[in-house]
């Protein structure tokens, strides 16, 4: 048994019961819901309102998507790349060709690919 307390049955099995666990919502509207939002959003940042009006104008995409919302207003910018394989990730799940377990471990591997691996590398 490793130190955090999994052992590879016990993380097997976890992985299995996920990969059968229904989705708790409709990603067809989800991910519709959360592309309209962005480009909104998008468009209300570069007229150059502030956050107060966004988040006045669209409360509920605010309060369920914080993550998302400071990505597209983060003041550098945002990797495209990411956020497209996310919703990607969502249409395909309301096509019914990837469950929330496999949507979750393709973004889990591009993000770890994109930002974890690359400073790993620096520090050897």
């Amino acid at each position: 048994m490793s130190k955090v307390g999994f052992d590879r049955d016990s993380v097997k099995n976890l992985s299995e019961k996920a990969q059968n666990e229904p989705t708790r919502f409709n990603a067809t509207e989800r991910s519709a819901f959360v592309k309209d939002h962005i480009e909104k959003i998008s468009k209300m940042l570069k007229d150059r309102h502030s956050m107060d009006d966004v988040k006045s104008v669209f409360p509920e995409f605010c309060e369920q998507y914080p993550n998302i919302l400071e990505m597209i207003s983060r003041p550098g910018g945002y990797d495209q790349r990411s956020l497209d394989l996310m919703i990607r990730m969502l249409e395909k799940m309301g096509e019914g060709r990837a469950s929330q377990h496999e949507a979750s471990i393709q973004v889990g591997q591009h993000l770890l690919n994109a930002y974890v691996k690359p400073q790993l590398d620096s520090t050897e």
